[in-house]
């Protein structure tokens, strides 16, 4: 497929023991009480995390990178608890800065927050899609920075509580094979890139195309009109 829409979970979660999925996430079990037989561990302040690599929580083996025939726009990202903060890193650049363009920790988990099943916050006017979105351009490196503005989680201790886990989430959308060229004209072009923009250029080539032909057609037959006839 040329057009995926994807989405990454991060958990500040570490399992008893050493099981996890075929997709490198935590697998959780409870003991006989009913208790979960894991930890959070302790995130110090200003120190960001790579959530994908960074080596806390569930990780992928490795880093986030695209192909040269790949493109992907990140419309969504978020974070929990309010008191952390999330950022998107495009090479060595950090997508949210300070005015006088010094890198900071990011979009905060008040203004972009991923509300856990326990949450009772009522948060009004908060922000849940990038506009305008982020592209990530083939052969880039990109990655999200989760960082904690407090201590989070003293200890390491035994979550008992869905909205005690610390977690980020992003979602975008992955663009490879021929959509991916379409993708970088509608760029050049100062077109914005969505799932609906390729298909509309799609669409318009087929359109010229056929309108093309239809033309080559009506030319070709306005010449054998106009042809001297002979009969033999």
């Amino acid at each position: 497929m040329s057009l995926r829409r994807q989405a990454y979970e991060w958990r500040n979660i570490v399992p008893v023991g050493s099981n996890v999925s075929n997709t490198g996430h935590p697998i959780l079990t409870y003991d006989a009480a009913g208790a979960v037989q894991a930890t959070v561990r302790q995130i110090d302040p200003d120190r960001p995390i790579d959530i994908m690599i960074g080596g806390v929580g569930n990780n992928l083996e490795e880093p986030a990178e695209l192909r040269a025939n790949q493109f992907i726009v990140i419309d969504s990202v978020a974070c929990w608890p309010i008191s952390s903060a999330i950022n998107i890193r495009i090479g060595t650049t950090r997508y949210f800065q300070d005015p006088s363009g010094i890198p900071n920790a990011g979009m905060t988990g008040a203004a972009m927050p991923y509300l856990p099943s326990d949450a009772t916050q009522q948060f009004i006017g908060h922000y849940d899609t990038l506009i305008p979105p982020i592209y990530v351009l083939p052969g880039q490196a990109w990655g999200i920075e989760y960082t904690a503005t407090e201590t989070l989680n003293a200890g390491s201790p035994v979550p008992t509580l869905d909205s005690q886990i610390a977690t980020a989430y992003v979602r975008y959308l992955l663009i490879d094979g021929a959509d991916m060229l379409v993708a970088m004209k509608l760029l050049d072009s100062n077109i914005p890139v969505s799932a609906e923009t390729i298909q509309w250029y799609k669409r318009n080539l087929i359109r010229h195309s056929l309108m093309a032909d239809v033309a080559s057609e009506e030319s070709l037959s306005e010449v054998l009109q106009d042809m001297e006839r002979r009969l033999i």
